[in-house]
């Protein structure tokens, strides 16, 4: 008769490890294709800082996709974001923070350029970052966001092309954040 208590005891135990790695499971950032290219990495335990909740990151990486290419969806709340909230809707306040020598002694001499997005009603940005000495190729980034009450559910791609980068994060914003 011992062995019965013991094996129920091993199955809850089990149950109650099963429930508490779900966090650890990753979440496929939805609107991506859904082919062995894309990767998605388990951030929802890894990166939370109380100040944003990541929902989702999925990655694809060159050869197989080519440029490589990172999506996200993150939750704000607070003042993260109302600030990201603002910047969504007027850019080029990101783009003076980046041009500012703030608290630098050398600043960085980057070209950057930015852009007002709109996918449906979601109001957004794009953004290239390169050297100014041409010593690099530029990054490319797409942002959208959406206020629910005191949330904001964010959508950023980033990557090595820009076309690519705004194509992708429009489907995604449609599919994670609705039209």
């Amino acid at each position: 008769m011992p062995v019965r208590p013991l094996c129920i005891s091993f199955l809850i135990l089990a149950l109650t490890l099963s429930v508490a790695s779900c966090g650890y499971i990753p979440r496929q950032v939805a609107g991506l294709p859904a082919d062995t290219s894309w990767d998605a990495l388990p951030l929802r335990k890894w990166l939370a800082e109380d100040r944003s909740d990541p929902v989702a990151l999925s990655f694809c990486a060159p050869p197989v996709c080519g440029p490589g290419l990172a999506v996200s969806v993150i939750r704000l709340t607070g003042k993260d974001a109302e600030i990201t909230d603002a910047l969504l809707k007027d850019p080029e306040r990101l783009a003076r923070a980046l041009r500012s020598p703030a608290g630098r002694e050398r600043p960085v001499k980057t070209l950057i350029t930015v852009e007002r997005l709109r996918a449906g009603p979601y109001p957004g940005f794009a953004i290239d970052l390169a050297p100014a000495d041409g010593s690099k190729r530029p990054a490319y980034g797409a942002a959208f966001g959406k206020r629910e009450g005191e949330a904001l559910t964010v959508v950023l791609a980033i990557g090595e092309n820009a076309d690519v980068v705004k194509d992708t994060a429009r489907q995604v914003t449609a599919r994670e954040l609705g039209t």
